[in-house]
């Protein structure tokens, strides 16, 4: 039977930017022209790899709760302020200023030295947890 394999995610860096290149392709056309893709009220994001548009607040709140579960599992402590302020913006339709988009690139970067840290299998756990807690968010509110 062959031995399974279960790199760092620094080995396998495709993962890492597929979860941060449509973040930062948003950033970057804040930056360039200003504007952000709306569906009605909803902020969302294009992810070419499946070709579907995505709430870009709900994708953020992912990356912010993959990457505390992450800092609490893990011990890899990290400052995830900056990008909790900007979900928080996005969703409040707030002004977004140059400052903000700093923070932002400068929080992701910390994501991605966080992310390279921990094994695919860790990662994949953690990933698992969030997609569960965002289906028992979506149950809750059929529910209610």
């Amino acid at each position: 039977m062959p031995k399974r394999i279960d790199p760092l995610l620094r080995h396998v860096p495709w993962k890492i930017a597929a979860v941060f290149f449509p973040l930062e392709r948003v950033l970057s056309r804040l930056e360039i022209d200003g504007t952000i893709e709306t569906a009605g009220r909803q902020v969302v994001f294009k992810e070419d790899m499946r070709g579907g548009w995505y709430d870009m607040v709900a994708a953020l709140r992912g990356v912010i709760q993959f990457h505390e579960l992450a800092a609490s599992r893990h011990s890899l402590p990290i400052d995830l302020s900056a990008m909790v302020r900007f979900a928080n913006k996005l969703e409040s339709g707030s002004p977004i200023f140059e400052s903000d988009l700093e923070a932002m690139k400068t929080c992701i970067n910390a994501c991605k030295q966080q992310a390279m840290k921990l094994r695919v299998s860790e990662a994949t756990s953690i990933v698992d947890t969030v997609r569960i807690s965002a289906e028992f968010d979506r149950l809750k509110g059929i529910a209610a």
